[in-house]
């Protein structure tokens, strides 16, 4: 699934290279004060294909953990900016500025909750 959406869409926050040629990036959703992307606020990370296209935008599970030393809530809608993408095991997760940290599903963007990270 295309989302029409080019690499220079939005000024990009960090990405990181994948075996099969593709990436993974995370777009600023707030690139100055009183300025967002509400569009992508949340949302800010996307799988790129070797040609450039964008194949999916993560869908995170609902919740927040608040910080660290809360427990996941999945009651509390939040719209928590991602800001780092990594792989561990063969596995990619994407963590939010507080530190509320997705396991992301690479075929289908879908992030489930794995626990906290600083960032």
């Amino acid at each position: 699934m295309s989302l029409h959406l080019s690499l220079d869409a939005y000024e990009i926050a960090a990405r990181m290279a994948l075996e099969d040629g593709g990436q993974l990036v995370i777009f600023v959703s707030f690139p100055s004060a009183g300025v967002t992307y509400d569009e992508i606020l949340g949302r800010e990370v996307f799988l790129f294909d070797q040609a450039g296209i964008a194949a999916w935008q993560i869908d995170p599970e609902r919740g927040t953990t608040e910080g660290r030393t809360h427990e996941f809530d999945r009651t509390i809608p939040t719209t928590e900016p991602f800001v780092t993408v990594w792989q561990a095991n063969g596995l990619a997760y994407a963590s939010r500025m507080n530190g509320d940290t997705f396991r992301i599903d690479m075929e289908t963007g879908v992030g489930t909750y794995s626990g906290w990270a600083r960032t």
